[in-house]
């Protein structure tokens, strides 16, 4: 089990939608090794 997340701050003009796709690339990698 491990809790995971990503701070974003959000403004009128960030995140962008680079930052919020590499952020869930990020994550679902992180998921995927823990769960190996």
């Amino acid at each position: 089990f491990a809790k995971w997340r990503a701070v974003l701050k959000i403004t009128s003009t960030t995140p962008s939608q680079l930052a919020i796709q590499e952020n869930a690339n990020t994550l679902a990698r992180y998921a995927s090794i823990c769960q190996q």
